[in-house]
């Protein structure tokens, strides 16, 4: 029987969220394209999600080394504690950093990059039930300022 009390369950499970977000193309087309215009039918019908895997859907808790040059959205668990009423579960927060270069921010259309993504991620996983996880439930964001030239948003749920 896989109980959360094993850690590799949590491994599973953050493939699962991984998977819900590389499956979704209008928050692949927020990633991957860097321009003012980056949701559009065509280019929607045409992405990839799996090929932003590791470069811009990022499941290891860990900046890219090369400068960041594009938005990328961090899923990781963080701040686990034991369940007292039921021990064979651990209770803990999903963190999705938002981060986008500043000069990217700006759009075409009436929000900022970062919020659309927020948005997207918001439609992805709050209230939803989430097999081997539960429900899941947004609690705060906060800001994320990397440098002068990068910054974003914490969600936790």
């Amino acid at each position: 029987m896989n109980s959360q009390r094993r850690f590799a369950v949590m491994g599973e499970n953050l493939f699962k969220i991984a998977n819900k977000l590389v499956t979704d193309p209008e928050l692949c087309c927020l990633l991957k394209y860097q321009d003012p215009d980056p949701i559009t039918e065509k280019r929607k019908e045409n992405i990839n999600g799996v090929d932003l895997l590791h470069k811009q859907i990022i499941i290891v808790p860990k900046f890219p080394e090369d400068g960041i040059e594009c938005s990328f959205v961090m899923a990781v668990f963080d701040n686990f504690t034991i369940n007292p009423s039921n021990p064979d579960f651990k209770l803990t927060r999903i963190r999705f950093d938002v981060v986008c270069p500043y000069t990217e921010w700006i759009i075409n259309g009436n929000s900022l990059r970062p919020y659309l993504i927020m948005q997207r991620i918001d439609n992805l996983f709050n209230q939803v039930k989430l097999s081997g996880i539960g429900n899941l439930q947004f609690t705060h964001s906060t800001p994320l300022v990397l440098s002068p030239q990068i910054g974003g948003y914490s969600m936790y749920y």
